[in-house]
């Protein structure tokens, strides 16, 4: 089906406010939606067999100033076609519906999003970090996170060139001062047992 025929059902069937925009120039389609509405209409997408949207290839958050987005990636594998499905919500309350009942693959793709970017997927059975330790600090893909220094005493800096990654921070407290590394020493086995060259040889 054309986007532009299933932009024109779902906003016939939810409505203006909910179905919000068709963006027909990207690859692949995208509906904007209300984030109230993002249940119900991944639901119908999925279920209605005109549409059949039945693989859920992965969610992404997108960090914006003002916002983050939640992008819904799509696909029906009878009929060959993708769609995305984006919502916008706010910075300072990251919260959206888990759609983990709906498409299984979701469970570790919210938990994903959760560890990563601090987004809160409401009702998921399991809402957990998933790559990063319990105890981390901060989401790493946000755009305003800063790397720790160390973590539990092992050292997060790194040499960069002629330079180091993450720099100290002046007024930071309490962390693992920025060393470089000691130089190695020769390897004593690279060393031994290799006859030295006499003159003349």
């Amino acid at each position: 089906m054309e986007p532009t025929l299933i932009f024109e059902h779902m906003q016939s069937k939810f409505g203006a406010t909910k179905v919000v925009e068709l963006r027909d120039r990207t690859i692949p389609p995208t509906i904007c939606v209300h984030p109230s509405a993002v249940r119900e209409v991944l639901h119908e997408l999925k279920n209605n067999r005109d549409l059949a949207f039945d693989y859920l290839q992965l969610i992404t958050g997108v960090d914006y100033p003002m916002h983050f987005e939640v992008v819904y990636h799509l696909t029906s594998l009878t009929y060959q076609h993708s769609l995305a499905v984006k919502a916008q919500i706010p910075r300072d309350n990251p919260v959206i519906a888990s759609i983990a009942d709906l498409y299984p693959a979701a469970n570790w793709h919210e938990r994903e999003q959760f560890d990563l970017m601090g987004i809160i997927f409401e009702g998921h059975p399991d809402l957990r970090r998933i790559l990063c330790p319990e105890d981390w600090e901060g989401h790493p893909l946000r755009k305003d996170y800063v790397q720790p220094l160390e973590y539990h005493g092992i050292s997060n800096v790194r040499k960069c060139g002629d330079d180091w990654y993450p720099k100290p921070d002046e007024d930071a407290k309490a962390i693992v001062p920025l060393k470089a590394p000691a130089s190695k020493s020769p390897n004593p086995a690279a060393t031994q047992g290799s006859p030295q060259a006499k003159p003349g040889e």
